[in-house]
Parts: structure tokens; sequence; C-alpha cells
């Protein structure tokens, strides 16, 4: 794994993106802590009898209004919909820089990988078939971004939800934070268990594609000599076996995937409906109010979401190292040719460099008799 992790020294190179990806994501967490508070100024002040915060009240002094129920209704409906556009404008935002930065590294990667396939010899490209080598420059390139997402980016961007949440959570009720935190280390688990299955998965998935495109690649290369002695039914036949085999991968990694998917949505589940019984008793109790257990059941799938998306990062990563080790294989590759020292290069265009091919030992023609 840390053999894969040189990969993102591509990443490094693009910092400025980097630095505006986690500022943005900074501010997506911010605002996701606020989402809630809308539903709880509606419940707890519009339509119930709670104490109105001064804040709320100073948010509506600038406008003349006094918190009246009626005030408070339409201050949570207008809330509301600052949030979502602000949200929104903060999410494309995100969305363009990642997009942007996720094809310049990947282009960056199989630029690089293209000129070490260039200077390999032609024993290396005889070894390697031509689809083979395709498959590694447009395929497993996107390891590159996916290794420096889930090292230097994922991480903060979750740990930013997680604080931010987790932080406005523990005002509220800090005994219902506890315990909404409290599954973390059971995903832990179960990400450690599954990771290690996924790797392999995504190897085997990736080795069956580059089958598949290998096999393409030599058929329509021979076009001629398929239509020319009629083997078109056997290649058929061939990438039809092919195509089979890489189905079967990719069902069991998809179950794989599934299981996964399963345990940590009941764990989430299971948390949930703690958590509403304990936060249901609480309210029973006085001890805090509805809105206020309503805004802990948001945060609760908040972090939850949070969660999953740490343990996505962890699977993500498994299987790009697959992709990664895939290309590292041909760039740690050591030529079988290499210059002798001081060599110096050809002139631009040739000019100023003579040289002779002298051909020893070749007969050309037949001769009765010798084989």
């Amino acid at each position: 794994m840390l053999k894969n992790l040189r990969l993102i020294r591509l990443g490094l190179g693009h910092r400025p993106a980097l630095a505006g990806i986690l500022a943005l994501t900074a501010t997506s967490a911010a605002l996701a802590a606020l989402q809630p508070w809308p539903l709880k100024i509606l419940v707890d002040y519009g339509l119930g009898d709670e104490p109105v915060p001064a804040a709320i009240v100073a948010l509506l002094h600038p406008f003349g209004a006094d918190a009246t129920p009626a005030a408070l209704v339409v201050t949570a409906a207008a809330l509301a919909i600052v949030l979502f556009v602000s949200s929104s404008a903060v999410e494309v935002a995100l969305s363009w820089v990642v997009g942007a930065t996720s094809q310049g590294m990947t282009y960056e990667l199989a630029a690089r990988l293209l000129r070490k396939l260039e200077g390999l010899s032609l024993g290396f490209h005889r070894r390697t078939p031509v689809g083979e080598s395709l498959s590694r420059l447009t395929g497993d390139t996107w390891s590159a971004y996916t290794m420096t997402d889930g090292v230097l980016l994922g991480p903060w961007q979750h740990g930013f939800l997680l604080l931010a949440v987790g932080v406005s959570a523990w005002r509220l009720d800090p005994q219902l934070t506890l315990l909404s935190l409290s599954v973390a280390p059971f995903l832990g688990a179960v990400a450690l268990f599954m990771g290690p299955r996924l790797q392999r998965r995504a190897r085997l998935g990736r080795e069956a594609q580059s089958r598949l495109i290998r096999f393409a690649h030599q058929t329509l290369g021979a076009i001629p000599l398929v239509q020319t002695f009629g083997r078109e039914d056997r290649n058929l036949q061939q990438f039809e076996v092919l195509a089979a085999q890489a189905v079967s991968v990719s069902q069991r990694d998809a179950f794989v995937r599934s299981a996964f998917g399963v345990v940590v949505g009941l764990s989430a589940t299971v948390g949930t409906a703690i958590l509403l019984y304990l936060g249901g008793l609480r309210v029973l109790s006085g001890a805090i109010s509805i809105g206020s257990l309503l805004v802990l059941l948001a945060y609760l799938r908040s972090m939850l979401k949070a969660w999953e998306g740490l343990l996505g990062i962890y699977g993500r990563l498994q299987s790009a190292a697959a992709s990664a080790q895939r290309v590292l294989e041909v760039l740690d590759e050591e030529p079988e040719v290499r210059d002798a020292p001081g060599a110096r290069p050809l002139a631009v265009g040739g000019e100023g460099q003579r040289g002779h091919v002298r051909l020893e030992g070749v007969e050309f023609g037949y001769e009765p008799g010798r084989a």
C-alpha cells in the first residue's frame, strides 16, 4: 500500500485546486450543520411554546418583525430556502473543481505512462499485448486521483462534517451525541474485515476487463486474416467466454459490496432506532424539546453519512490499489536496452548525423539441396 502512495505526488502538483476543494468542503459542512435548524424553529418556537432565543429575536429585528408564531413560521421557511440555495451553490462549485482536478491528474499520469511505454524495449511489447497496455493507460490511470482523494481530501472532507455536526449536537444533548458516535468502532471493524476482499475483487475485475480489451484489440487488428480464414464464429465464441468470466467476477464483486452496504445500513438503522427510543424518553421527561430531538436525528443521519463516506474511502482505496499496482508495474519496469554512458541525442531532423548499416551472414535466394 505504501508503494501505491507514490501516485499522490501527482496530487501535490495541484495544491491550489486541493486547497479550494478543502475550503468548499468546510463551507459545505458548516451549512450542513445549519440545515435542521429551520425545522427546530418551526416546531419549538413557531408551533410550540418554547422560549424564543435572543439570537432569533435579533435576526427578526432588522426586518421590523416581532417574534410572533406567524413570523417564526415565515422565518423557518425563508431560512430553509436560503440554506438550500447556498448549499446547492457550494456543491456545484465543488463538483466543478473536483471534476477539473481529477481529469488533470488522470491525464498527467496517463502521459507519464505513455512516455514510459514508448521507452520500453520491443521485448516488453512482445510480452505485453497492446490491449493490456491500453487497459492500463485508459482505465487504471484514474487511480491517481482516487489515491489523492482517499488520503489527502476525503478524510478532511468527512472530518469537517463530523466536527461541525458533532459540536452542534453536543450543545443540544451530550449523552445522545455520544450514543450517535458509538457506532463508529463497529463500522471501522467491518471496514478492516472487508477491505482486503474488496481489493482482491477489484484487481480480478480489472484483469478480466483487460483480457476482453486485449482480445478485442487483437481481433480488430487482424481483421484481414480473420475474414480470410473465416474465424469470425470462433472469435465470437472466445469473446463470449471472456465476457462470461468478466460477468462472473463482476457479480462476485457486487455481492461483496452489497454485503458491505447491508452491514453498514443495518448499523445505521439500529443506531437510529436506539436514538429514537432514548431520545423519546428524554422528550417525555422534559430534558429536551421535540425540535431538538428532530435536529439530533438529522445530525445522526449526517454523522452516519460521514462515517459511511470514510468507509467508502477505505473501500475505494482498496479498489484503487489494484489499479495503482498495474500502473506502477509499468512505471517500475527496468528497460532491457540502455543508452551507453555519455551517449549524445541525435540532432533534430538528423542533421549532422552520419552512419551506415552492415548486414553480415545474410543470404538471399534458394539453392537446391540446402535446408
